[in-house]
C-alpha cells in the first residue's frame, strides 16, 4: 500500500510505503519504508503484528577485537528491546530506535551517527558536554572497525529481538562461543510496558478494578463470565476445551472433579482468562502438575508441566528406539529442564528452549521442526547463503523423514531434575524392549544452575539451628516441595 505523506525534513509531500508480510522468525510485521523525492530523505521502519512470545529474551554477544565477522551477524531488534554495550556505560532505550533489521555494526553506527548530529550544537552550548561526547564517539569506533573487543546485549521482553547465531537455535547449548542466550519470566511492570497487561487502576475494557486487581465483571457477561473455582465448576471448564490436545491428554491422567480453575489475564490479548491446574501421580514416575490456559476472548491456548513434589537425587535419560507407528503415538511430557537429542541426526535442543510441554513423539519432533524453522529465517529466506540454505533444507527433511517413520530413530530425553516421562507399552517401563531409562549423578555445573546447591545450602543452616543430623534434612525438604 502506498500514499503520500509529510517529509518532515523539506515539509513536501514523499511517499510511505507499507507492506504486511510473513517472516519466520518474526512471525507477521508491517515493513514501512518512506522516500521523499525532493529532498532525498528515506528512512525505514519494522513493526510486528503478530504475537509476543512467551518470556523475554536476553541476548549477549561478545565481540572480539579483530573478529570484522562478528560484528557483520544480522540483529532484530523490536520496539521494546533495550540494547546496551557494558564496556562503554552506553545503552540504547527502546523508544530511541524503532523495530529495524540491521547488523551488530548498523545498529551501533546508527546512534553514533544520532549523537554525532547534534555536536555542533554541544560545542556552542556545552562545550565540556561535547568533549565527553567526542571522546565517546572515539572509543565507539573503536569498537566498531575492530580495534577494541567489547559485548553487545540486547534485552527484549516481548522475546521478538533476534541476534543471529553461528549454532542455529542452539544458542542455549552454548555451541556459539561468543552468544549467549537468557530467557527470563516478564515483570509485572514490563508486561503492562508492552501492552499485555491492563493497568492495576483499571481493566482492558476500562472498568474499574476488583479485589485482588482484576477487573469488576459482570455475571451475564458471556466472554468474560467469573471464573468458578474448585470441582463443581471444574467439568464446564473441561468441556470449553473439548478438541484440544490439553484436554485429551489432562482427561487421561486427571478426574475432572479434581481440575481447579483460577482467574488469570491472556498473555496475547491481556483480558480476563481461565487458568487449569491438576496435580497427579504417573505410574513408575512422580508426581506432577498440569496447567492450561486458554481464552474465550482471542482463541490462544497454551498448556505446560512442572514437577511436584521433591527433586530427585539423580538426573534420568529415558531412551526410545520409534520404529513402529505405536511409538510415535506414545505420550511425552517434556520438563523445561530436559535436553532432547535424536543422535541420528546430530539434533540437541537443550534445557528451556521450547519449555515444558505435553505431546506425542510424533507431535515433539513437529514442535522442534516449527520452532527451527520460526528461528532460521535468515538460513531459509531468498538472501540466505546456498550452502547454509541447502544444509537446512536436507536437514528438514530428514526430520520429516523420522516424523513420517521412513527409517528407525531414536529419541533421548536428558533430564537433570528427572522431570521428563515417555510412556512405555509395558505395564513396567523398565521392561519395555525399545525403551531404556538410565539415573547418572548430576555434575557440579548442574547442582549450581538449577540451584540445588542454594538449597543444601539452606538445609545445613537450618539442620545447624534446630540441631538436627543434616541426613534428615532432605526428606523434610522434600516433603515441603523442595
Amino acid at each position: 500500500m502506498q500514499f503520500e505523506s509529510l517529509c518532515m525534513e523539506c515539509m513536501e509531500n514523499g511517499t510511505t510505503t507499507m507492506v504486511l508480510t510473513k517472516i519466520p522468525h518474526f512471525r507477521e510485521v508491517v515493513v514501512c519504508s518512506f522516500e521523499c523525492d525532493h529532498c532525498g530523505n528515506r528512512n525505514n521502519e519494522l513493526q510486528f503484528a503478530g504475537t509476543y512470545g512467551e518470556t523475554g529474551v536476553r541476548y549477549s554477544l561478545i565481540l572480539p577485537a579483530g573478529d570484522m565477522e562478528a560484528r557483520s551477524r544480522q540483529v532484530v531488534k523490536s520496539d521494546a528491546a533495550t540494547a546496551s554495550v557494558p564496556e562503554l556505560e552506553f545503552e540504547i532505550p527502546p523508544a530511541t530506535q524503532k523495530g529495524t533489521i540491521t547488523t551488530v555494526e548498523g545498529l551501533l553506527r546508527e546512534a553514533g551517527d544520532a549523537l554525532r548530529a547534534l555536536q555542533p550544537q554541544r560545542v556552542l552550548q556545552a562545550p565540556e558536554v561535547a568533549a565527553a561526547v567526542a571522546a565517546f564517539l572515539d572509543k565507539l569506533d573503536a569498537c566498531l572497525d575492530g580495534s577494541t573487543a567489547f559485548t553487545l546485549v540486547l534485552d527484549d521482553p516481548a522475546g521478538n529481538s533476534y541476534i543471529e547465531s553461528t549454532a542455529g537455535a542452539d544458542v542455549a547449548a552454548s555451541r556459539d562461543p561468543l552468544l549467549k542466550l537468557d530467557r527470563y519470566e516478564r515483570t509485572p511492570q514490563q508486561t503492562e510496558a508492552i501492552g499485555l497487561l491492563p493497568s492495576p487502576a483499571a481493566g482492558s475494557s476500562g472498568r474499574a478494578a476488583g479485589p485482588g486487581g482484576l477487573p469488576e465483571i459482570a455475571e451475564d457477561d458471556v466472554h468474560h463470565g467469573a471464573a468458578p473455582i474448585g470441582a463443581a465448576a471444574a467439568r464446564r471448564g473441561l468441556a470449553r476445551m473439548q478438541g484440544g490436545v490439553e484436554s485429551s491428554l489432562i482427561q487421561r491422567y486427571a478426574a475432572p472433579e479434581e481440575v481447579i480453575e483460577l482467574p488469570s489475564h491472556c498473555s496475547a490479548c491481556g483480558k480476563p482468562s481461565t487458568a487449569r491446574m491438576y496435580q497427579t501421580h504417573i505410574p513408575f514416575f512422580k508426581e506432577v502438575i498440569l496447567m492450561s490456559d486458554s481464552c474465550d476472548v482471542c482463541g490462544y491456548k497454551s498448556s505446560e508441566i512442572k514437577g511436584g513434589g521433591g527433586i530427585s537425587e539423580r538426573g534420568r535419560v529415558v531412551t526410545l528406539h520409534v520404529s513402529e507407528q505405536d511409538d510415535l503415538r506414545r505420550d511425552v511430557i517434556k520438563a523445561d529442564t530436559a535436553t532432547v537429542e535424536i543422535p541420528e541426526l546430530d539434533l540437541e535442543v537443550s534445557t528451556g528452549t521450547m519449555g515444558g510441554l505435553i505431546s506425542t513423539v510424533e507431535g515433539l519432533v513437529d514442535t522442534i521442526s516449527q520452532a527451527l524453522k520460526g528461528t532460521q529465517g535468515f538460513h531459509l529466506g531468498d538472501s540466505a547463503v546456498e550452502d547454509q540454505k541447502k544444509t537446512w533444507q536436507t536437514f528438514f527433511a530428514e526430520l520429516d523423514s523420522c516424523k513420517a517413520l521412513e527409517r528407525p530413530w531414536t529419541l533421548v530425553l536428558r533430564d537433570p531434575l528427572a522431570n521428563s516421562f515417555i510412556s512405555s507399552v509395558s505395564e513396567d517401563p523398565m521392561k519395555d524392549p525399545r525403551m531404556q531409562i538410565e539415573e547418572y549423578e548430576r555434575s557440579a555445573e548442574d547442582d549450581e544452575h538449577f540451584g540445588i546447591d542454594h538449597l543444601k545450602a539452606m538445609d545445613a543452616a537450618e539442620a545447624a539451628k534446630t540441631g538436627a543430623p543434616l541426613e534428615t534434612v532432605p526428606e523434610e525438604a522434600a516433603e515441603n516441595g523442595h
